[in-house]
């Protein structure tokens, strides 16, 4: 099977960090996406979703057994991010970092079951491997795991950019999260 991988270069980014841990499966990134949602939304910055975009990754990942499966009942946390201006400010009490850019390897996860994530993860991981072009950056952290013999994972500097996870209903209606969505996986590459 061919599998569609484009490259990516993600300039510098001011964000908004929202983070929240829990178990395993949901449970930080809701309590991630509230936080988000209840701050953002109220400023319009969920409107335009190519202009504030959303990531989001493991911090710190979740706990793996012997076949890459994530441990139930086990803590990790889930950090989101919205993408703001550099001249945007604010009085409120929230984490702003800005971010590196860079280049990433990017694959789409269609999701209809939250495992279809972590093979997304996995197969992006083999077609970088595989590459005769591109390999992981050298300063990548987290890619560790059971995608390989090396146990590559995804973690902290790789991003899922959530492309339409929520669904954002008309004005005094309550936001709710998509139950199937689309996300863009990104790992940070370099060319060898």
């Amino acid at each position: 099977m061919s599998e569609f991988v484009k490259i990516v270069r993600l300039p510098p980014m001011k964000v908004v960090s929202f983070h929240s841990m829990g178990e395993f499966l949901g449970n930080p990134e809701e309590k991630a996406i509230a936080k988000m949602v209840a701050w953002a939304k109220p400023k319009g910055l969920l409107s335009n979703p190519t202009k504030h975009q959303i990531f989001g990754f493991n911090n710190p990942n979740p706990p793996i057994d012997e076949e890459g499966i994530p441990e139930p009942n086990k803590t990790y946390g889930y950090e989101f991010w919205i993408t703001i201006g550099k001249d945007f400010k604010t009085e409120d009490d929230v984490d702003i970092k800005t971010v590196d850019g860079g280049s990433y390897a990017v694959m789409t996860c269609r999701v209809e079951n939250p495992v279809d994530i972590g093979k997304t993860w996995g197969r992006l991981a083999r077609w970088i491997q595989k590459s005769e072009k591109y390999d992981f950056h050298p300063n990548l952290k987290g890619l560790k795991s059971h995608y390989d013999k090396d146990h590559f994972e995804h973690g902290i500097t790789g991003l899922e950019n959530h492309l339409n996870l929520l669904e954002i209903p008309s004005k005094g209606k309550p936001w709710k999260l998509q139950e199937k969505f689309i996300m863009d996986i990104y790992v940070p590459i370099i060319e060898r």
